[in-house]
């Protein structure tokens, strides 16, 4: 007989084996004003029945009490009544029975029925509270000191983990990640009686993976124990996410302080490497041709020469310095690319292509592009050097949605049309830790690699606002796949060529040098001076514009650096054409020359001299100046005529 638990009758179970039991308790209650419905039953009986929670009472003879509750404490799983005397009373209540109560004693009977049907309403509500919760609630009790046995459980429960009354809680299967460690520390801990919490991974009985919040307490009836675990998936999912922002902060912050630190020593290497050429290319001139010292001073000039090659990779890396934008088509340079890539190439290398004919074009520096295509290729190829593979390069065209933007490993492009370029090999592929690092600047797991290559590409790739995605498994290979922004249709002017007429720069000139490192100071000096030159000196610009405010009317040329202490490359320049805005000046630094001019908000300079440079580079960049600023002046004179 199974009741709705909103019956108006109580259900009561009878263990025992006298049959005029279930007809005096009909008796007491009608005489109370109570209805029950009695199930007799006889011991041995299955323990699933006694923890059946369509029970509201069950009442035990006291003949069969200890065959019932032999070996195991199953009184009180439901409230409990003994039929009996009061010798027996300390037992019963040992074992969980509610109370020990003499058949004929009717009164005491009632007043427990009534008693039981009270707190049915109260039951009933907390039942129908608790099968809202989405937490899962268990009450278990010890058994053997050994398991714990479920009570009871509220729906939640029974949905997310599958337990059922009468299970063992210890004997819930966890799943193959499930941390078994920190299983054992939460039954260690209660078998001691200790409340416990914990996070750990749990298996669905559907086999879906989630994380719970796992509570127990002891309550203060002895060996019972409440258990709430609470699905705290959800919030793993965003701590896990909010980590790997945080990573990837990490990560730009990393590449930006370490942007700083190469942009800082490409500057002083290129004063340095500067210094080199320069005084060794005054020492050959001093020295007969077939003087033995000649070829060393070739020697080191060349060797200065392949160091500055490495200085323009940092100053890549720290900032990449666009020239002129241009709309570049992938296809033809990938074209060209290959041109050069393959006489790079080991001849076991296949080289495969697939380019989508509508690929649009992106705004960029067309040797920017290359050199993107260039480092990945030549990267994929190496990682196949042993062995032999397959080179893929593909392009294509994706456009970006706003979910999308967070799925690629470097950058964060826009939503909208991008270019897309792609690079795939057949090599060693590599492990987590190394993909991890593969863009960090100066890893690398070559032994004569500086790790510079795709510390470049990313700097480049990020400098036009696109992303780079990167999958690669061991022993397989690896996929590189960069998007960049398409070009926006714009009309295009080209700037006029400067022309002018060119006059006879060695007549005395006043020239104003202005660098930080002593070295250079000096070298202008002397390879400017025996040409006929006037050779002012300044080691900053507070220093420069003294000099200059003092001889204003005899400086033909300033020649200034970009980064100096005290007061920089662009704020001289601003105070030294607050005192005379007509003075030609020629920037050196070691950026390209849009890269300068953008650092020094577009000011407009009479020529550039990129650093490091040698005595005759100097010469002609300081002829070329002064021609070009003498030839501007007769033509607004003549104009003013």
């Amino acid at each position: 007989m199974r009741m709705d638990t909103m019956s108006q009758h109580l259900a009561v179970l009878y263990v025992g084996s006298d049959a005029g039991i279930p007809a005096l308790l009909d008796g007491i209650a009608t005489g109370a004003g109570l209805g029950v419905d009695v199930t007799a039953t006889a011991p041995p009986l299955p323990r699933v029945l006694l923890q059946d929670a369509m029970w509201d009472l069950i009442v035990v003879d006291a003949a069969v009490f200890l065959e019932v509750t032999a070996g195991a404490p199953i009184i009180g799983m439901r409230p409990t009544l003994v039929l009996g005397d009061e010798s027996m009373l300390e037992r019963a209540l040992e074992w969980g029975a509610l109370d020990i109560v003499d058949p004929q004693d009717a009164r005491r009977m009632a007043a427990r029925m009534r008693g039981l049907w009270g707190a049915r309403g109260d039951r009933d509500l907390m039942n129908e509270a608790l099968s809202y919760l989405e937490d899962s609630v268990m009450i278990a009790r010890a058994r053997d000191g050994e398991e714990f046995e479920v009570l009871f459980r509220n729906p939640a429960c029974s949905r997310r983990m599958g337990a059922h009354v009468g299970d063992r809680l210890m004997g819930l299967t966890p799943g193959p990640r499930t941390d078994t460690r920190k299983i054992e520390e939460i039954r260690h801990e209660m078998r001691a009686g200790h409340p416990v919490r914990a996070e750990l991974l749990d298996y669905r009985p559907d086999g879906e993976v989630s994380w719970i919040e796992f509570s127990a307490a002891p309550i203060s009836q002895t060996g019972y124990w409440i258990l709430v675990s609470k699905d705290v998936s959800r919030r793993h999912e965003s701590e896990d996410r909010a980590q790997k922002l945080r990573d990837l902060l990490m990560k730009s912050q990393k590449h930006e302080n370490v942007a700083v630190l190469a942009a800082g020593i490409a500057h002083d290497f290129n004063n340095i490497l500067t210094g080199i050429v320069g005084n060794a290319e005054l020492a050959r001139l001093a020295v007969p041709a077939e003087h033995s010292a000649h070829e060393d001073l070739n020697t080191i000039i060349m060797a200065s020469q392949r160091a500055a090659g490495l200085t323009r990779e940092l100053l890549d890396f720290a900032g990449p310095g666009k020239g002129a934008l241009e709309a570049v088509y992938l296809n033809s340079m990938v074209t060209t690319m290959l041109v050069i890539l393959r006489s790079q190439m080991h001849k076991s290398i296949i080289v495969r292509k697939s380019l989508r004919p509508d690929v649009p074009p992106i705004e960029a520096d067309p040797a920017e592009v290359q050199q993107i295509m260039l480092n990945l290729c030549l990267n994929a190829s190496e990682a196949m050097v042993e062995t032999g593979g397959v080179l893929s390069i593909t392009t294509d065209w994706i456009d970006i949605s706003e979910d999308m933007r967070q799925s690629f490993s470097y950058g964060r492009p826009h939503v909208g049309r991008h270019a897309v370029f792609e690079v795939s090999d057949t090599g060693c592929g590599m492990e987590p830790n190394v993909l991890l690092r593969a863009f960090e600047p100066f890893f690398t797991t070559k032994p004569d690699a500086r790790g510079i290559g795709l510390g470049v590409v990313l700097s480049v790739v990020k400098a036009y606002r696109g992303a780079i995605d990167i999958d690669s498994v061991p022993g397989e290979g690896t996929t590189v796949r960069v998007v960049i922004p398409a070009a926006v249709a714009r009309e295009r002017r080209q700037a006029p060529g400067r022309e002018g007429k060119r006059s006879d720069p060695h007549e005395a000139r006043t020239v104003l040098f202005v660098d930080d490192e002593e070295m250079l100071r000096s070298l202008c000096q002397r390879a400017l001076e025996p040409l006929g030159y006037r050779v002012l000196a300044a080691a900053d610009g507070i220093e420069a514009l003294r000099i200059f405010t003092e001889n204003r009317d005899c400086v033909d040329l300033v020649i200034l650096d970009l980064s100096m202490p005290r007061m920089g490359g662009e704020d001289a320049f601003k105070a030294i054409q607050a005192v005379r805005d007509d003075v030609p000046v020629l920037l050196c630094c070691g950026y390209d020359e849009t890269s300068a001019q953008r650092k020094m908000s577009g000011s407009t300079f009479c020529g550039y001299l990129p650093k490091p440079f040698g005595v005759a580079a100097l010469i002609d960049a300081v002829e070329r100046s002064i021609i070009d600023s003498t030839a501007g002046m007769e033509t607004r004179e003549t104009n003013k005529i």
